[in-house]
């Protein structure tokens, strides 16, 4: 598995589905108790090996998400700061 790359330049990023998270207001930790099981349902209607764009306005969910896709096996291709309100985290699903 690749680490992640910070990237301003999204245009080789072509994301199969999105997942919006921005507009849940994050609370102590409350953030990663609701990101990583929306992540994955929304993996379960996806197929191995697309893409995922997660959108989200918590600054800690970089790491939050860094870490479950070690754990379950995802990849983690890159995040990008659009501003400190939003965080873009692509994540390619595992095959199989």
């Amino acid at each position: 598995m690749s680490s992640p790359q910070e990237t301003t330049d999204d245009r080789t990023l072509r994301p199969d589905a999105l997942l919006d998270m921005k507009q849940l207001a994050a609370g102590q930790g409350a953030m990663c108790a609701l990101l990583t099981p929306a992540i994955k349902g929304k993996f379960q209607e996806m197929e191995g090996g697309q893409i995922l764009e997660v959108r989200v306005n918590d600054p800690t969910a970089r790491e939050d998400i860094a870490s479950w896709c070690r754990l379950s096996g995802h990849e983690m291709l890159a995040t990008i700061d659009e501003s400190p309100q939003l965080l873009r985290v692509f994540i390619r699903k595992r095959q199989g």
